[in-house]
C-alpha cells in the first residue's frame, strides 16, 4: 500500500497541469523525490501526510485545533449533507476537476467524492490545521495549503469551483475555470443559525445577504438559485462542538447549563448561488 507522500506525489505527476507556482505562476515541470519544482527552481515539499504547501509567508487563522475538531464532529453527524446533496445534485462535470476553496477540515469535499464525484478534487485552505487534519481523516481528495489571494492553480483547468461559507475572488476564479466551468457559491440567508442568534444578549442588526447576493448576480450572467432550508436537531454532546464550530457561539456570555437547556435544535437557511 503506498504511502500518502508517495500517493500525493503520484497525483501530483498526474495532475501537473492544475498547478502553477505560486510565485512566479510558472508551470510545475519536475515532479520527484517528495517535491516538485517550476521551470524557475522555485521548490516546494509534500508533506509526510501527503499535503502541499504552497503559501507564499505564513497565514494567520483562527481556526483553531480544537474549533476544526468540532467542526468535523459535527461534519460526520450528517448536519451539512442535506446542502451536501443539493450541491451534488448541479454539479454539471462530476467527472471533472473540482476545486474547494476554503475547505476547511475537508469534510465536505470527503462527502462529494463518495456521493460519485469521480475527477479529481483538489481542497484547499490557509489553515495548516485544518488541512493536516483533513489529510489525516479523508481519502481521494488531494489537499494543499494555499492561499486564494496568491493562488497555485492554473488557469483555465478547473470544471467546478466550490465555495461554501468562505470568501470569493471572482477575478480569481475567471481565471481558473473552463469555458463551460460554473462557480458553486453558498451564503447565509437571514434565518441561518437564529436560534444561535437569540441567545446573544445585545440587539443585533438582521442579517442581510443582499449585497454577496448581488455581488455574485453582476459577475455572472447566468445565474441560479437554491434556498435550501432545514432543522437538525442537537443532542447534549453535540451542543459544546456547534458552539466552537462558529464565530456565531464565541463570544455568548451564557452559562453552558443554560444554553443545553434552550439550545435543542439549529435552523440551516442557506442559498446556493450557481454561476457559470
Amino acid at each position: 500500500m503506498l504511502k500518502k507522500i508517495d500517493k500525493a506525489e503520484s497525483f501530483v505527476r498526474e495532475h501537473r497541469q492544475l498547478f502553477q507556482c505560486p510565485v512566479c505562476s510558472e508551470p510545475f515541470v519536475t515532479v520527484e523525490d517528495h517535491h516538485i519544482t517550476c521551470s524557475k527552481d522555485h521548490r516546494f515539499d509534500l508533506s509526510k501526510k501527503g499535503t502541499l504547501h504552497l503559501l507564499m509567508k505564513p497565514a494567520q487563522s483562527e481556526y483553531t485545533r480544537n474549533m476544526l475538531l468540532s467542526r468535523q464532529r459535527i461534519a460526520q453527524s450528517g448536519f451539512w449533507h442535506p446542502l451536501l446533496q443539493a450541491i451534488r445534485s448541479v454539479i454539471k462535470h462530476p467527472e471533472g476537476t473540482l476545486l474547494d476553496v476554503g475547505c476547511g477540515e475537508g469534510a465536505h469535499s470527503a462527502y462529494l467524492r463518495g456521493q460519485g464525484i469521480t475527477g479529481p478534487i483538489i481542497a484547499f485552505d490557509i489553515s495548516k490545521e485544518g488541512i493536516n487534519l483533513a489529510a489525516g481523516s479523508y481519502e481521494d481528495v488531494f489537499f494543499a495549503v494555499a492561499d486564494l489571494a496568491h493562488s497555485p492553480f492554473a488557469s483555465g483547468q478547473y470544471d467546478t469551483i466550490l465555495n461554501i461559507l468562505s470568501p470569493s475572488n471572482y477575478s480569481e476564479f475567471d481565471r481558473l475555470l473552463k469555458k463551460d466551468g460554473q462557480v458553486i457559491k453558498v451564503v447565509p440567508n437571514p434565518d441561518y443559525l437564529k436560534e444561535l442568534r437569540a441567545l446573544k444578549k445585545e440587539k443585533e442588526t438582521p442579517y442581510s445577504n443582499e449585497r454577496v447576493v448581488q455581488k455574485f448576480e453582476d459577475h455572472f450572467d447566468d445565474v441560479e438559485k437554491i434556498t435550501i432550508t432545514y432543522t437538525v436537531d442537537l443532542f447534549e454532546d453535540m451542543v459544546e462542538d456547534f458552539m466552537n464550530m462558529t464565530p456565531l457561539g464565541w463570544h455568548i456570555d451564557k452559562e453552558y447549563e443554560e444554553i443545553i437547556t434552550k439550545l435543542n435544535e439549529v435552523t440551516v437557511d442557506l442559498l446556493i448561488l450557481i454561476g457559470e
